[in-house]
């Protein structure tokens, strides 16, 4: 397959100005929390739920449970990050103290290549001994191609739940990127609502291995998908960063807890900003949040 080196600028565009082909996809999906007056609703039904766009009635396909939160850590071990590598070393091991128990982590190192050092689990001991395991190399990390990866591995998870990707990323390396990757990388955070978090040590020293795909990407899909975007230029704040990190994700999945999916068709002509209404018709007082995601 062909590949393309996408320049600096062009993702800026590509990430940030709204495909007209995502814009215009038929099924859509919300998220709430429902509360009446005998507490939380946890057995919602689709017969129960009103979804409008622009004042636009919409066709509700689907209501079920969206699951607990599910976070994957990727990790750029080449020599940035881990010159020195105790920055980085204590910043994870705070940032997976700070999410609570039984939300499911994995870990995977970037550098030369993607590698998985814990896979998915639920036990937070076994994740930070997993840190120890994460030795320096020599390579550069493959920032996209491991974005594109946990992207696809959260796409094939056909249980319930709120994908993260934690990125600790650099700016070094140059990222090819294949004919329609950025395209399929979008359609499928938004389908899936994957949120993506980036912290960025910049500092590559050899200028011809930086291209700064890496920053515009990361500012691209963060905002894209309400995640926060933080470009550092010392690993030492990595120790602080990280936990800001993990404490903003573990806030999430509270707000997140006993959500619903709420999938559904939406109008053939869609504005690129829709305003959206859902009402739920149950007995008693009834409360809607829309959205634990983000604060």
């Amino acid at each position: 397959m062909r590949r393309l080196l996408i320049t600096t600028g062009c993702l800026v565009a590509l990430f940030l100005a709204g495909s007209p082909q995502l814009i215009a996809q038929k099924t859509q999906q919300v998220f709430i929390r429902v509360a009446g007056a005998g507490g939380l609703v946890t057995d919602l039904q689709v017969a129960d739920v009103k979804v409008m766009e622009d004042d636009v009635a919409c066709k509700v396909l689907k209501v079920e449970p969206a699951g607990p939160t599910k976070v994957q850590v990727l990790v750029d071990n080449g020599q940035i990050n881990t010159s020195p590598i105790n920055g980085l070393r204590d910043g994870l091991h705070a940032f997976f103290e700070k999410l609570p128990a039984g939300i499911e982590m994995s870990l995977y190192t970037t550098a030369p290549q993607g590698r998985s050092i814990v896979k998915p689990t639920t036990d937070k001991a076994k994740l930070i001994s997993g840190i120890d395991l994460i030795t320096p190399d020599r390579g550069v990390g493959a920032f996209f191609d491991s974005l594109l990866d946990a992207v696809d591995r959260a796409d094939k998870d056909k249980l319930p739940g709120f994908p993260v990707i934690m990125m600790v990323g650099t700016d070094a390396g140059v990222d090819n990127i294949r004919d329609n990757d950025v395209m399929d990388i979008q359609k499928k955070i938004i389908k899936d609502a994957i949120t993506v978090q980036v912290a960025l040590t910049l500092g590559g020293s050899n200028q011809s291995s930086r291209t700064g795909a890496q920053p515009e990407i990361g500012m691209g899909l963060t905002r894209m998908s309400g995640g926060r975007y933080e470009a550092i230029n010392s690993t030492t704040r990595l120790a602080t960063l990280l936990p800001e990190f993990g404490t903003r994700i573990a806030e999430a999945a509270a707000r997140q807890q006993n959500q619903f999916k709420v999938t559904y068709e939406a109008p053939g002509k869609r504005s690129a900003s829709p305003k959206i209404g859902i009402s739920v018709s149950r007995e008693g007082a009834v409360t809607i949040s829309q959205d634990g995601r983000t604060p």
